[in-house]
């Protein structure tokens, strides 16, 4: 398979990386991944402009000069997944400081772009296993506060967070885990943002505390198109029984219906009625079937 590093196509093997950079050692590269999508125009990515703003911000956030335009990597993505036939998959791209470094901050804050496309059926992957319905557990481990890291940035080192609380979730039996900010708040998923729905009104956290989604955005104008009522709300944990459905989202899986969270069940199935009219319409939207989300599209 293919990469694109610096301009040029290369071998994945080519994309090497020394234990002693500082984004290894440190966790300074960030990263964005973005759907490749099949609809019924051929294969598109959704939201990479949406991506790329938001990789750009990362790199705003954690003082890195990148190297390239937006429109240079745009193209540069685009001509991966061509590379490498993605039909249905992913597109992952990181910028990172590759020289050996010791100190805290680089010497040499010189920075390199790898870009990677994978297509889904190669590894056997299908949207029903990534999708399907989860149990949650809410983890010991609280979200970064804002004001010790800049948590809308999609920068490597944040995840120790997210590892660290998904690790500890499904060692007490749970598939994902939701976060609480440090005042006790619903923040998000270790890699998703999470909605919660009590009749015909959706419920997300603020995201004081939680990465922008790009599909977190396309969720609610879909839901807004359904005539559900969106609301952001400060959710505390013992809130959660209040619910009676409940999903993660995020470009990956894209909506994961959670059938219990601490082994309490939502609802009397799963997906419940409105996560269920949600994953319809998503499905029409990922499919290039809803035009007002035509938008969204960047075909291959």
């Amino acid at each position: 398979m293919k990469a694109w590093l610096n301009g040029n196509l290369v071998d994945w093997s080519e994309t090497n990386l020394s234990v002693l950079s500082h984004s290894f050692s440190r966790g300074s590269g960030i990263f964005e991944v973005v759907d490749i999508v099949k609809t019924v125009n051929g294969p598109a990515f959704f939201g990479l402009k949406e991506h790329m703003d938001r990789f750009f911000n990362s790199a705003r956030l954690t003082y890195m000069e990148l190297p390239r335009s937006k429109e240079e990597l745009i193209d540069a993505v685009m001509e991966t997944a061509k590379a490498n036939n993605v039909s249905f998959g992913a597109s992952k791209f990181f910028a990172y400081y590759p020289e050996i470094e010791m100190r805290l901050v680089p010497a040499n804050p010189q920075v390199s772009i790898a870009i990677f496309s994978i297509d889904f059926d190669a590894f056997g992957i299908t949207q029903e296993e990534l999708s399907a319905p989860i149990t949650a557990g809410i983890s010991k481990f609280r979200k970064n506060h804002p004001e010790t890291v800049p948590v809308h940035a999609k920068v490597v080192g944040n995840y120790v967070n997210s590892y660290l609380a998904q690790m500890e979730v499904m060692k007490r039996g749970y598939d994902d885990a939701i976060l609480l900010d440090t005042m006790g708040f619903v923040a998000e998923g270790p890699a998703a943002n999470i909605f919660f729905v009590d009749k015909d009104t959706v419920f997300t956290p603020y995201i004081r505390s939680a990465l922008p989604g790009i599909n977190r955005t396309a969720i609610i104008e879909a839901l807004g198109e359904m005539k559900c009522s969106v609301k952001e709300k400060d959710i505390l944990s013992d809130d959660l029984i209040s619910f009676s459905e409940a999903f993660f989202s995020s470009s990956i899986i894209k909506i994961h219906p959670v059938r219990s969270i601490e082994k309490r069940t939502l609802g009397s199935a799963c997906p419940g009625p409105v996560t269920a009219g949600l994953i319809n319409k998503m499905d029409d939207v990922y499919s290039g079937k809803a035009q007002t989300f035509e938008k969204w599209m960047l075909y291959l």
